[in-house]
């Protein structure tokens, strides 16, 4: 719908769907769900995003799939969520009204509400103050196809369903859309495994740290001289995930990047357009994933081997768990 004035100015409606579907009884309901439209898989302009919005400029629709709703009312307890699944009905992401990180937030308010999904799956693992020179493995755009929905507000639910259409302007089959999306998960996988493992590492060392640390040094020599073995090992499996040397963003002109950051560099190419994942990407892919397990399954042996056999020794030699430090008991 658009309406106009003599050479003033003028007004668009793009989508005329929740007026279409309106009527007297949907405000009786304490909450309605209108039908969705088609949501195309086209990038939103980045323009105003990098330069700024015009006073005077309109506002375009919102990018993705667009689910318009009705609430007949609600408190300031009143608590929404929206769950996005996709064909399989496997949970893609949830956002709620109460959610902590603004990525996952939804507003709510009485009366009309719109709540629009980017078609974004959720980004990879962070680790707080760590240096990526390729960052972190962002978001994977959703392939077109069927996707379905569940809004709950309060004791009142629905559900639904939507489907992506993908850019005419590109001529990707089916099928090298979802090649490219399962290549990018599996990088992205991959990369959470590296960073679960740097962070199970981290946990580990600061542990046998703190234990031996509380420990009188005349009574745990040797659980000291095998706890220090198995930190040695740690600091190079992280060493070998993680450029550790890196404590500013230009640190990593300095020091080779890490097995993390390779695979950040490599999930940026692959997602740099749409297109199936090339030969050389697939290649790549394959040495680091080798080369990832490898120091995976290294960890995995100090866990299930070298810290059993440490907390082994620590219960044959009665050494306390929590005791006060030798010089802390002279004090007292």
């Amino acid at each position: 719908l658009i309406v106009a004035t003599q050479g003033r100015a003028f007004w668009v409606l793009d989508d005329l769907s929740v007026l279409q579907q309106t009527s007297n009884s949907i405000t009786g309901k304490n909450l309605y769900v209108f039908a969705t439209s088609l949501a195309w898989r086209i990038a939103g302009n980045s323009f105003g995003g990098n330069f700024g919005t015009s006073r005077n400029a309109g506002v375009n629709p919102p990018n993705g799939a667009v689910i318009n709703y009705y609430l007949k009312d609600i408190k300031d307890s009143t608590k929404a969520s929206i769950t996005i699944l996709d064909k399989n009905k496997k949970e893609i992401r949830t956002y709620s009204s109460d959610a902590k990180e603004v990525k996952d937030k939804m507003d709510i308010s009485k009366g009309m509400n719109q709540f629009a999904w980017n078609l974004q799956y959720p980004e990879a693992d962070k680790i707080e103050g760590m240096i990526l020179w390729n960052g972190v493995p962002g978001t994977v755009v959703a392939p077109p196809g069927e996707y379905f929905y569940k809004l709950k507000a309060d004791s009142n639910s629905a559900e639904g369903n939507f489907t992506v259409k993908a850019d005419p302007n590109y001529k990707i089959t089916q099928a090298e859309y979802d090649e490219q999306f399962n290549f990018l998960v599996k990088i992205k996988d991959k990369f959470n495994e590296v960073q679960q493992a740097i962070k199970d590492i981290r946990a580990l060392r600061m542990q046998i740290n703190d234990f031996t640390g509380r420990q009188q040094k005349d009574s745990i020599k040797e659980i000291k001289t095998m706890a220090d073995t198995i930190n040695k090992q740690l600091t190079a499996i992280e060493e070998t995930l993680y450029q550790t040397k890196a404590k500013s963003g230009q640190d990593v002109l300095n020091y080779p990047i890490r097995l993390n950051d390779k695979l950040g560099g490599l999930f940026n190419a692959a997602n740099s357009g749409n297109m199936a994942p090339s030969k050389q990407v697939k290649e790549v892919f394959a040495d680091l994933s080798r080369q990832s397990d490898e120091q995976l399954n290294k960890l995995k042996k100090i866990k299930e081997e070298d810290l059993v056999k440490l907390n082994q020794l620590i219960r044959e030699k009665g050494v306390p768990v929590i005791g006060v430090k030798k010089e802390e008991k002279e004090k007292q």
